[in-house]
C-alpha cells in the first residue's frame, strides 16, 4: 500500500516561502564542510623519481581528483592528504596547490560562524595559494583567494595587493571588489571602499552582502538616505540576512521613526532566529561531515527559505555520501527539474522511486517530470500503475488527482478525485503518512 503524499502537493506550495539568501556574508562560495574528526590523511606517497614526467603528471591528477571526491563525500582531512600528495607528485601542479590552500583556509576556521582561526593552518594555506598564483599568475581566482586569505589573517596591505591584482586580471570579479571594499574599510579608506562595493554590485546585482556593506559606508559618510536605500536593496536581494534589518531599525530609531524601527527590529529578530537554526545545522555537519542525514537537514533548512541553489548543493553532497538516501535523491530530482536539467532529474527521481517504492511522493514528482519532458507514454504507464496500487487508498487517490489537475489532465483528475470521494475523502483534508526524516 502506498503512503499518501503530505509534503509535495504541489512542491512549491509546501515550502515556507520566507525568502532567499544566506545571512552570513563571510561564507565562502561552495565551501567544503568545515573540518571535523572525520579521519586521518592517507599516507603520503614518496616523491616521484626524475625521468618519468608523464607518469608523475597522471598520478598527481588522480590524487587531485581523489581529493575533490573526498570533499564531496564529506571527508576534508583525507582530502587534504590527497591534495598534499598531488603537489608532492607534481610540484608544478597549480590546481593542486590552490585546492590545498583553499581547503586549509576553510580548515583554519575553528568554529562555524566564528572569526577564530588556527593561524598555523591559515599560514600554510596562504603559502599553498601563493605557490598556485606563482605557477599561474594570470588566474584571477587564485589572486582573489590569496587576497581573501590575507584579509582573514588581518594582513590588510597584502590583501589589498592581491585583490587589486585579481581585478586587474578580471575587471568583472565581483567577489574581489567586495572583499577589496572590506579591506578598504579596515584601512579607513572610505571612498575607495564605497567605489569597490558599488563595483561589486555592478558586476553581481545579487550580491546582498555588498549592498549591506555599502549601507554601512554611507552611514559613515553621513548620508542616511543612501544608507537606507542600500539596506533595502540588500533585503530585496536576500531577505534572510538579519543584519540589514537591524541596521535599518537602528537608523529609523535615530530618526525618531519608532513604528518603523519596531517593524524592522521584529524582522531582525525573526531572521536572527532562522540564522541560529541554520548555524546549528552547519555545526552538526561540521561535527559529522560524513552524516548524510545531517547534510539533508541542512539542505532542507536552506530549502525552507527558498534557497534552492544552496539546498541542491547539500542534497547532492548527501547522495554522494549515502547513495541510498531516497529523500535526497527526490529533492535533487525536483530541484534539477526546476532548473531544466531533465536528464539528471530523471535519474534522481527514478532512483528515489526505486529506493522508496512504498511512498507516493517520488511517483508524483515523476509524473510532473514526464509532463515536462512531454513523455506521454511514460506518464500514462506510471499513472495506471499508481492508480492500481492505490485503488483502496482514498488519500493517495486524492493526491494523485490533485497532481493531474495541476498538470492539466482534467479527465484523469476527475476520475481519480471521484474515486477518492467514493472512499470518503473530503477535499482539502490532510492525508496520512509523512516523508519527514526517517
Amino acid at each position: 500500500m502506498l503512503h499518501p503524499s503530505t509534503v509535495l502537493r504541489p512542491f512549491a506550495l509546501v515550502l515556507v516561502l520566507l525568502a532567499a539568501g544566506c545571512s552570513d556574508p563571510e561564507s565562502p562560495p561552495s565551501a567544503p564542510a568545515q573540518a571535523g574528526p572525520a579521519g586521518q590523511p592517507e599516507p603520503t606517497a614518496p616523491a616521484a623519481k626524475p625521468g618519468a614526467p608523464a607518469k608523475t603528471s597522471n598520478s598527481a591528477m588522480l590524487a587531485l581528483q581523489q581529493g575533490r571526491s573526498l570533499l564531496l563525500r564529506g571527508d576534508p582531512k583525507r582530502a587534504e592528504g590527497e591534495f598534499q600528495r598531488a603537489v608532492e607528485l607534481d610540484p608544478a601542479l597549480a590546481e593542486g596547490h590552490f585546492e590545498l590552500g583553499k581547503l586549509r583556509l576553510h580548515l583554519s576556521s575553528q568554529n562555524v560562524g566564528s572569526n577564530a582561526r588556527d593561524q598555523e593552518v591559515l599560514e600554510r594555506g596562504l603559502a599553498s595559494m601563493a605557490r598556485a598564483l606563482e605557477l599561474d599568475p594570470k588566474n584571477d581566482q587564485y589572486a582573489y583567494w590569496l587576497g581573501r586569505g590575507h584579509h582573514l589573517a588581518k594582513h590588510n596591505e597584502e590583501a589589498r595587493k592581491y585583490l587589486e591584482q585579481a581585478i586587474a586580471l578580471n575587471g568583472e570579479n565581483a567577489d574581489a571588489y567586495k572583499r577589496l571594499g572590506m579591506v578598504y574599510v579596515d584601512l579607513e579608506q572610505l571612498e575607495p571602499a564605497r567605489q569597490a562595493f558599488q563595483k561589486a554590485l555592478e558586476h553581481d546585482p545579487k550580491e546582498a552582502g555588498a549592498a549591506m556593506q555599502l549601507g554601512q559606508v554611507e552611514l559613515l559618510f553621513g548620508d542616511p538616505a543612501a544608507a537606507r536605500a542600500a539596506f533595502e536593496r540588500s533585503m530585496a536581494i536576500d531577505p534572510t540576512q538579519p543584519e540589514p534589518y537591524g541596521a535599518l531599525a537602528k537608523l529609523l530609531a535615530q530618526q525618531g521613526d519608532d513604528a518603523g524601527a519596531s517593524e524592522f527590529e521584529a524582522k531582525h529578530k525573526t531572521w536572527t532566529e532562522f540564522d541560529e537554526r541554520l548555524q546549528k545545522c552547519r555545526v552538526a555537519v561540521n561535527k559529522a561531515p560524513d552524516d548524510a542525514v545531517a547534510l539533508r537537514r541542512l539542505a532542507k533548512t536552506y530549502l525552507s527559505v527558498d534557497k534552492r541553489d544552496d539546498a541542491l548543493e547539500w542534497f547532492l553532497k548527501a547522495v554522494h555520501i549515502d547513495p541510498k538516501d531516497a529523500q535526497s535523491h527526490m529533492y535533487c530530482g525536483i530541484l534539477l527539474r526546476e532548473r531544466g536539467e531533465l536528464e539528471m532529474a530523471t535519474h534522481h527521481l527514478k532512483e528515489a522511486e526505486f529506493l522508496d517504492p512504498d511512498h507516493l511522493d517520488p511517483k508524483l514528482e515523476l509524473l510532473r517530470l514526464y509532463v515536462a519532458t512531454k513523455d506521454d507514454a511514460a506518464f500514462q504507464a506510471l499513472l495506471a500503475t499508481v492508480e492500481g496500487e492505490a485503488s483502496g487508498d482514498g488519500a493517495s487517490l486524492q493526491a494523485l488527482g490533485e497532481v493531474c489537475h495541476e498538470l492539466g489532465r482534467a479527465e484523469d483528475a476527475e476520475r481519480l478525485l471521484g474515486k477518492a470521494r467514493a472512499l470518503g475523502v473530503v477535499p482539502g483534508a490532510e492525508g496520512e503518512g509523512s516523508t519527514e526524516d526517517r
